[in-house]
């Protein structure tokens, strides 16, 4: 049934959207800048042997968790029409599940060991394995949480969590020198301490009794996501699995050179990720939940989808454009020095990152309006393009991987818009309209760059100051701009840095720099 469009269902609608994206995008910011803390401070005390092992512990795992929850909590969210007995049938089914999952992968992990010629893969699969079981605990208050755009809620477990788990445990552990076990310690500690907050913030009452309709209802839509959320995955994923398979250059290298160009590579993505993940978590939560909501709303549904393009390509295409440029310093300072020959890998990775965020907007469309089969599609293309395209790269090394990766993101990035566009009846033109202003903001960074490559190189090895020389004259630019020619930016009533430029002090002198124009 289509919501009836009044002013105050309207009101009601966008207020929800803008405090839960300003809840959420607090949440993301917190867990990116925590997460970044702790990645920066281990990468600084465990090896890079040891982030190649657990990258390859983790890819496993993250890939057989897709099946482990077979979808139960998107499922939870896109449901209009919630009962009890959907609530008590996703519980059992994660439950069972997540015991099935973690005994599979205890029984499993000395064959996957055994393909990657490292035994002590054994024992981190085995003990990561264990997060299946505990992450079955969390699907039914977390999913009710991000149903109900409660991301308040959200905020403060993912905040806790994170803090006492990675920080705490993790770096506590990395510092007493347990190295390897140090990343497997924070990660379980984490997932732990995320489950029992998701309780304490949303107590939720489940049973044992069970309905097969229902089921049956969350399984159909659970199963599309599966699928697309499997091949999402595999596609982010196979290009480390393939170098960690591969990656060596001779035979003397196999034993400890493979894993640390495994490790180097994996870092190379996680920075070129950050973003994304960023953008991700937004889309994931605020997006989806909200445009389920308006599933049955077609103009609305088309002005979300639109103004979150224009938004976002707005923050990530001039947001590419600078990370390239100064790829050099986000690397070393982020990861360390030891770390620098993965500098123009990520320089490359950096190209995908302004695609591969625009790309969410359009997956959140796919599965609200529940579309996750044909989306699965475009997903098994990205996948098969970025695993063949990571082998025969691997021909000019981590280089080629990377170029091959940028070009299946393109290639996905079309399917995915046609396909999302297609769903709510916009033109591409219309997307790309939204884009410029982006474009716009990207070819003036693109100047302002190149400006401060010229004065950077007065500061030399100074990397932390080079990097904040550079964001202030690219933002002094991009809001001198704003503030004298802010319509380059609107797009409709979408005008984001004409607003932020009508808030500063100074506007008075625009407004006669104007007038005396």
């Amino acid at each position: 049934m289509r919501l009836p469009c009044t002013d105050a269902n309207f009101v009601s609608i966008r207020e929800r959207f803008i405090h839960s994206f300003g809840w959420q995008a607090l949440n993301v910011f917190s867990q990116v800048v925590l997460q970044l803390i702790f990645i920066s401070v281990l990468a600084r005390l465990i090896s890079e042997e040891a982030f190649g092992v657990m990258a390859i512990a983790l890819v496993v795992v993250g890939f057989i968790e897709i099946f482990s929850q077979i979808g139960i909590g998107p499922a939870l969210i896109q449901k209009k029409h919630l009962t009890q007995e959907h609530i008590n049938s996703a519980f059992i089914i994660s439950l069972v599940l997540g015991i099935v999952f973690t005994l599979g992968l205890y029984l499993l992990a000395p064959a996957i060991a055994a393909f990657y010629e490292h035994e002590p893969l054994v024992s981190v699969l085995r003990w990561i394995g264990l997060s299946f079981f505990i992450s079955a605990l969390a699907i039914v208050p977390k999913s009710l949480i991000i149903k109900e755009m409660s991301f308040k809620k959200l905020f403060f477990c993912s905040t806790t969590a994170m803090t006492v788990g990675n920080l705490g445990v993790g770096l506590t552990m990395a510092y007493s020198g347990y190295d390897l076990w140090a990343y497997v310690a924070a990660l379980l500690s984490q997932n732990t301490l995320m489950t029992l907050t998701y309780w304490v913030f949303r107590p939720t009452p489940v049973g044992l009794a069970w309905s097969r309709e229902a089921t049956r209802e969350m399984i159909r839509y659970g199963g599309g996501s599966t699928l697309f959320n499997m091949f999402n995955y595999a596609a982010t994923k196979i290009d480390t699995l393939i170098v960690g398979k591969f990656g060596y250059s001779d035979a003397a290298d196999i034993a400890a050179g493979r894993w640390k160009s495994t490790g180097i590579y994996d870092r190379s993505v996680y920075l070129m990720g950050l973003p994304i993940t960023v953008l991700g978590k937004l889309s994931d939560s605020v997006m989806f939940s909200g445009l389920s909501l308006l599933q049955d709303d077609l103009p609305r549904l088309q002005r979300a989808f639109l103004s979150a393009i224009y938004h976002i390509g707005l923050l990530v295409i001039p947001g590419s454009v600078f990370m390239i440029f100064f790829a050099d310093e986000i690397t070393v300072l982020f990861l360390g020095e030891k770390y620098t020959e993965a500098v123009p890998i990520v320089q490359i990775l950096f190209v995908s990152v302004a695609f591969r965020s625009l790309i969410k907007v359009g997956d959140s469309v796919v599965r609200a309006l529940d579309r996750v089969y044909t989306g699965s599609l475009v997903k098994a293309v990205f996948f098969v393009l970025v695993g063949v395209g990571a082998y025969f790269g691997l021909a000019a090394g981590l280089n080629g991987v990377a170029w091959a990766l940028v070009a299946a993101v393109m290639v996905q990035f079309v399917l995915m818009m046609g396909l999302s566009l297609s769903l709510i009846h916009l033109k591409f033109r219309q997307l790309f309209k939204k884009l410029t202003p982006g474009v716009i903001a990207a070819v003036i960074v693109t100047g302002a760059s190149f400006l401060a490559v010229q004065i950077n190189q007065q500061l030399e090895d100074w990397r932390l100051a080079r990097l904040i020389v550079a964001l202030v004259i690219n933002g002094g630019c991009l809001l001198a701009a704003a503030w004298f020619v802010p319509f380059i930016f609107r797009q409709g009533k979408d005008n984001i840095l004409g607003t932020l430029a009508d808030k500063l002090p100074v506007r008075f002198l625009r407004n006669r720099w104007r007038g005396d124009s």
